[in-house]
């Protein structure tokens, strides 16, 4: 359980992002790339888990005095230093193999992603805007690898769309962070530059844009073409009573640090969840 907590194996969730390109191309249909999409998806697991190792391991004087970061299982003191960089290690190897496996763009992707990141836990979290701005590029290197996985093209709209959506739950973080802190201390260099007004500002347009190009995806003449139907702009609809769900959560609860909690433990977000997928799979089978 503490490696798993290590890991956050929790966080996973977010990897698949990567199998937005297959899901819109309908090309799930074909096992061999849907097999390529599930490659893919596993080896940023590992390598996202590499990053919180990292991150973990670079941040741990800070972690030890924070109220909510002192409890994981590096800070604290129950995982060992060695055993957290052998975990990397063997991680970091399972994900290079697993996407060079695919092919070598998913490959340069996966580096691409740790690069980032890397540079990401070293100085660029604390550079206000660029910390939000390079989880967002994180998002996007996913996109692309799920693309580079299925041998399509990544729609610009769709470039945008993550950027912004991501954006929008890395500006909720932050918000709770914000809002759990009480030891200026503990807090990252970039939300001391930061007030919860200016961030409120930042979901709300980060919330709207991320709406406005998904619904301009849907209604785009390629995406109907690939999908084989003119019906997809109904998710709009599942689609934005998520964000609305998410946006009152992070306004009316202070339950953690971290929006992935409200998607695991929120009842109303995972029917809002099944509503959207049930939608979106209903509206592939119309002609």
């Amino acid at each position: 359980m503490l490696v798993l907590r290590m890991l956050k194996v929790n966080h996973y969730i977010k990897n698949f992002v990567c199998a937005v390109p297959l899901l819109f191309s309908k090309n799930f249909v074909h096992i061999d790339l849907l097999l390529n999409t599930i490659y893919i998806i596993i080896a940023f697991c590992f390598i996202s888990s590499c990053v919180y190792i990292i991150n973990d391991l670079i941040d741990i004087k800070k972690d030890r005095i924070h109220p909510v970061k002192c409890n994981r299982p590096i800070a604290s003191g129950k995982i060992s230093i060695p055993v957290a960089v052998l975990t990397f290690i063997v991680l970091l190897i399972l994900s290079l193999f697993i996407s060079f496996k695919v092919n070598s763009f998913c490959c340069l992707f996966v580096l691409l992603y740790l690069v980032l990141n890397i540079l990401y836990s070293f100085f660029l979290k604390n550079i206000i805007i660029v910390d939000i701005a390079c989880i967002a590029l994180g998002f996007i290197f996913r996109i692309l690898a799920g693309c580079a996985a299925i041998f399509v093209l990544p729609s610009p709209l769709v470039i945008l769309l993550t950027f912004f959506l991501s954006m929008f739950f890395t500006c909720t973080k932050r918000k709770l962070e914000l809002q759990v802190m009480n030891n200026d201390s503990a807090a990252r260099q970039s939300l001391k530059e930061i007030d919860l007004n200016t961030i409120n500002q930042f979901i709300l347009i980060n919330a709207i844009l991320a709406i406005s190009f998904y619904f301009t995806y849907v209604l785009d003449a390629e995406t109907i073409k690939k999908a084989g139907t003119p019906y997809l702009y109904i998710t709009v609809i599942p689609f934005t009573l998520i964000v609305y769900r998410l946006f009152l959560l992070i306004n009316t609860t202070k339950i953690a640090d971290d929006p992935i909690i409200y998607l695991e433990k929120d009842k109303i977000i995972k029917w809002l969840f099944a509503f959207y997928f049930l939608t979106f799979g209903i509206l592939l089978l119309v002609k």
